[in-house]
């Protein structure tokens, strides 16, 4: 199999996701042997007296409220779905209540999450969903969507419509399958509900990929990638989701929405833009077509040292600009830069050889005039042999120039093999007390200094003592985004007021150098006082209109994004 990093034997099923953190049960940190040798890091970074485990509070404590769906409303949708595909467990009704922010996961670790959706139902065609949208919409019962439930701004925080007196989560990872595959136009159709390692293992077996990898990819469904405007790692050659994405069907309470399965038209605002980004508030994204490309022939990933930030934002702007063809490029800031260091040497033996080579590594990064602000880019490059070469040899003209040094392929095979499994060292640290969050937005190239500092100032401000890094995860022809990440010693007492002041801070900061809110997670309820800020009354109105004749009961996902 060409990409080797798949899992596509992950389980799946509801009881063997953790319904408090990232993840399978039967996944985990792929240095978790190295996990006391981290918890000495941190101690030591942030002067700790000592690191204490604060585990999370069991699921049979979880202060769960009665369900408010009435006998006849369980009864009449059980006739819909069939009565194992409405669930009202507890496990059930917490594990969809709550998406995997740090914000949403600090709320169950801690027992204070406070709204809890009233049952699950589990669609398996789209009559199905029509019927579950009719019913709910007659009998004042709100629909939260729901795919992996990897939401990190909110999406699926449980809010109750006006006058509505139950939430109902309808997921849709029972419609999961290829629906048509269309070698000759090189498309796909898939059901909405399909996982991203199942997807992408089924069209690697005919000899194709979807080119989409986000970071939550093994978790995280095709839908869900949709209604969120997702971007994948290997977007510089892909594109984001909403680039890839062909045609979509839509069912709405108001009725079905399908685009065209055509290349371009001039036929007006185009609703496949329109329904990318609409966050469950417009209908259930129940099909999408999608371009897919042959599988590369080959792929070189690999890693290049840099003086400073300044110099691999310039790299990497001229990369685009000269329309050098890449896959990815992924630059560290210097906070960055040293955590994956550090990562890299666990577990490692510090043998006189390994104290030799360090020494000799200091030595020459030092003759090169790279001292403590280097920055690591990782460069991925897919394609035929010829074309990847052509793009080495270009890139290796513009780094050269930009008193860069090769780090070899070692970094980009680590990055590869990594690359979903970091997520789940949050799980480990949170258990001790240590808070992890993390935020993006974008700009264009000639603010991008700029605002990387200021983004880094609000965060550690906002928590003294926390320690904030950035990279730049996707890179376009006029602009780049930055993906940050703050480690910071939990406030046990009151840890969401903490993480409140963060969001705040850094947010502001964001919509004062009118960057977006959100570049690639979407805006669910935790960005939407600065989304509608930056788009303004009239747009948000607009949308609200739109709403209002799709979901003329206001059923769908309410309070999100841009609705009232």
């Amino acid at each position: 199999m060409f990409y080797h990093e798949l899992n596509p034997k992950i389980d799946y099923s509801r009881s063997n996701l953790r319904w408090n953190a990232w993840g399978a049960n039967d996944q985990d940190f792929g240095r978790k042997a190295q996990m006391p040798e981290i918890l000495k890091l941190l101690q030591r970074e942030f002067k700790l007296d000592s690191i204490r485990e604060t585990p999370s509070v069991p699921l049979d404590e979880i202060k769960l409220p009665n369900g408010k769906l009435s006998s006849n409303d369980i009864k009449n949708l059980s006739a819909i779905v069939g009565k194992n595909n409405l669930k009202t467990d507890r496990y059930e009704r917490v594990f969809h209540s709550a998406g995997r922010s740090y914000y949403d996961v600090v709320r169950l670790h801690f027992n204070t999450l406070k709204s809890f959706v009233d049952g699950v139902v589990y669609p398996k065609k789209e009559s199905e969903i029509i019927k579950i949208l009719e019913y709910c919409s007659k009998n004042k019962i709100t629909i939260i969507p729901f795919g992996g439930g990897s939401s990190v701004v909110g999406g699926v925080e449980v809010l109750k419509g006006k006058g509505q007196k139950a939430v109902l989560s309808l997921d849709m990872t029972e419609m999961k399958e290829l629906v048509s595959f269309d070698p000759i136009s090189m498309t796909a159709t898939f059901q909405a509900g399909i996982y991203g390692p199942k997807l992408e293992y089924g069209l690697n077996l005919k000899g194709y990929t979807l080119g989409h990898f986000p970071q939550s990819f093994e978790y995280s469904t095709l839908g869900g990638w949709v209604a969120a405007r997702s971007a994948g790692q290997q977007s510089n050659r892909y594109g984001k989701i909403e680039e890839i994405l062909s045609s979509v069907k839509l069912i709405s309470p108001s009725g079905t929405v399908e685009t065209l399965r055509a290349p371009a038209a001039s036929i007006g605002p185009d609703w496949n833009q329109i329904i990318a980004g609409s966050e469950g508030l417009l209908g259930i994204i129940s099909e999408v077509t999608v371009k897919i490309h042959k599988i590369p022939e080959t792929r070189k990933y690999f890693g290049l040292v840099f003086p400073d930030l300044l110099s691999s934002l310039n790299f990497i702007r001229k990369a685009n600009q000269e329309e050098i063809k890449t896959s990815m490029t992924r630059l560290s800031d210097a906070n960055e830069t040293r955590l994956y260091e550090y990562l890299g040497e666990l577990g490692k033996k510090n043998t006189p050889i390994r104290k030799l080579k360090k020494i000799l590594q200091n030595s020459y990064l030092k003759f090169a005039g790279i001292g403590e602000n280097k920055c690591v880019v990782l460069v991925g490059l897919d394609g035929s042999r010829q074309e990847v070469d052509h793009s080495f040899e270009n890139l290796k003209k513009l780094w050269k120039k930009s008193g860069a040094i090769f780090a070899g392929e070692k970094l980009g095979q680590n990055w590869i093999h990594s690359r979903y499994n970091m997520p789940f060292l949050r799980n480990h640290v949170m258990q001790y007390g240590m808070g992890v969050d993390t935020m993006e937005t974008s700009s264009t190239y000639d603010k991008l200094e700029d605002l990387h500092k200021a983004g880094i100032e609000s965060l550690q401000n906002s928590i003294p003592g926390s320690i904030a890094m950035c990279h730049l995860s996707h890179s376009y022809h006029e602009g780049a985004c930055l993906y940050y990440t703050i480690l910071f010693p939990m406030d046990a007492k009151k840890p969401e007021e903490q993480w409140f002041k963060m969001k705040r801070s850094v947010s502001d900061t964001f919509t004062s150098f009118k960057a977006p809110i959100s570049h690639h997670h979407g805006v669910g309820f935790d960005h939407k006082k600065w989304y509608e800020s930056s788009l303004g009354k009239p747009g948000v109105e607009a949308l609200n209109g739109l709403k209002k004749v799709l979901d003329q009961k206001e059923i769908l996902n309410p309070g999100k994004l841009f609705h009232s």
